[in-house]
């Protein structure tokens, strides 16, 4: 027995990114919010002006270019490719965004939970953590190898510490070849997301730029593969006992905590917005 996909989804095209979950998807992908897939051809840098989010732990991961961030926590920060940046945005931040490309191509997925309830998840102070790629374990077997983005690979941690009980990996798996997991129990909700190549699972083929949300299940999950490789993404986790009440890039367990965060984002945006000006 294997963990069955319930849906396929195909996103939603907006210029350079696809979106895959959208709200009436949450019951079945709680805690994960978003999972966006950029891709841009052009030589062109490609930029997100100053905007706000809270209540969310949000992870970026450029696979080809990189991301020149810059944020009300930190300020400025490079993320290479395959680095990790997690930002935990609390009670409120404000960030923008420049995708730097690399021979013309610039792609990063952005992947989203919910943060728990309360004043050390939702209501946190902001803080964010940058891994760099050489620092994330990498697992090889006879038929693929894994990479541990965030979470435990059977005995394999990674070093990214998120406040959601979550799995994240990245995977290639060879022609003819197979990959197998059996997660822990808790970790009930995910989906599988193909960037490359043809992926077998539970009689479902899978296509590039697919996501498979997967059936709530404490099955293993078992990938295959024929003629060609794969690479794809594997996201797990257990999901959030709570409300999930979305706004303009927030999301918090009640309105009032929405409120107070929406009125943080507003007045760091007054603040930031002269540096913006001055710098462009």
């Amino acid at each position: 027995m294997t963990r069955k996909i319930a849906v396929i989804r195909h996103g939603i095209k907006h210029g350079a990114i696809i979106t895959y979950i959208d709200t009436h998807h949450l019951p079945d992908t709680n805690p994960f919010i978003l999972w966006d897939h950029y891709l841009s051809n052009n030589q062109s840098h490609n930029e997100l002006d100053f905007h706000g989010h809270s209540g969310i732990d949000a992870v970026s991961y450029p696979v080809v270019g990189s991301i020149q961030s810059n944020d009300s926590i930190n300020g400025k920060d490079h993320i290479q490719t395959g680095d990790i940046h997690l930002t935990t945005c609390g009670h409120g931040i404000v960030h923008k965004s420049l995708m730097k490309p690399h021979h013309g191509v610039a792609e990063a997925f952005q992947m989203w939970t919910a943060s728990p309830s309360g004043k050390k998840g939702e209501m946190a102070t902001p803080s964010s953590i940058h891994i760099a790629s050489e620092k994330l374990p990498l697992i090889e077997s006879t038929h693929a190898t894994t990479k541990v983005l965030i979470g435990q690979y059977y005995d394999v941690e990674s070093p990214v510490k998120h406040n959601c009980n979550i799995i994240y990996l990245d995977i290639i798996v060879t022609s003819y070849g197979s990959w197998t997991f059996t997660p822990p129990e808790t970790h009930v909700a995910g989906f599988i997301y193909l960037r490359s190549g043809q992926a077998y699972i539970a009689n479902n083929q899978l296509h590039p730029n697919q996501m498979g949300i997967f059936s709530h299940s404490q099955l293993p999950i078992t990938v295959t593969t024929t003629n060609h490789s794969a690479r794809f993404f594997i996201a797990l986790g257990e999901p959030l006992n709570q409300q999930l009440i979305t706004k303009e890039g927030s999301v918090h367990s009640s309105t009032n905590n929405l409120h107070i965060a929406l009125e943080n984002i507003q007045q760091i945006i007054k603040q930031l917005q002269p540096i913006g000006e001055a710098h462009k």
